[in-house]
């Protein structure tokens, strides 16, 4: 059994990661350290809401900085980010399928009674006319 403490840092990094600027941010940073204005360009975001989301993930421990010169260079902190969106991925991926595979039966079924449903009817009216 987890320890509640331990619950409650894994909630709070879910919490991060749902938020889809900031799984766009760690994926830019994915190919290397950037600065925020690279993000922003990146992102066609805008630079506050960048540095706001920057801030969260590194208060997160998920990006580190470093400053050279004028510039901020942000980096990912924690790589196993990448190995748990690959996972929800696919997971999703497989939940998307099925429920497509279930939709498609479900409209299958439905129009198989409903064209009974037909069949019965135009039964049913011949029947009344004899």
């Amino acid at each position: 059994m987890i320890h509640e403490k331990m619950v409650e840092l894994v909630a709070r990094r879910f919490q991060v990661l749902g938020e889809p600027c900031r799984l766009r941010i760690l994926q830019a940073l994915q190919g290397g350290p950037r600065t925020v204005n690279e993000i922003v360009g990146d992102l066609d975001g805008n630079q506050p809401n960048i540095s706001k989301h920057l801030q969260i993930l590194f208060d997160a421990g998920l990006v580190g900085r470093e400053r050279s010169g004028n510039s901020v260079f942000y980096s990912v902190a924690d790589p196993v980010v990448f190995k748990l969106c690959e996972l929800v991925c696919r997971s999703t991926a497989r939940h998307a399928a099925h429920l497509q595979q279930y939709a498609a039966g479900t409209r299958r079924r439905s129009g198989i009674q409903t064209h009974k449903s037909h069949l019965r009817s135009k039964v049913g009216s011949l029947q009344g006319v004899n």
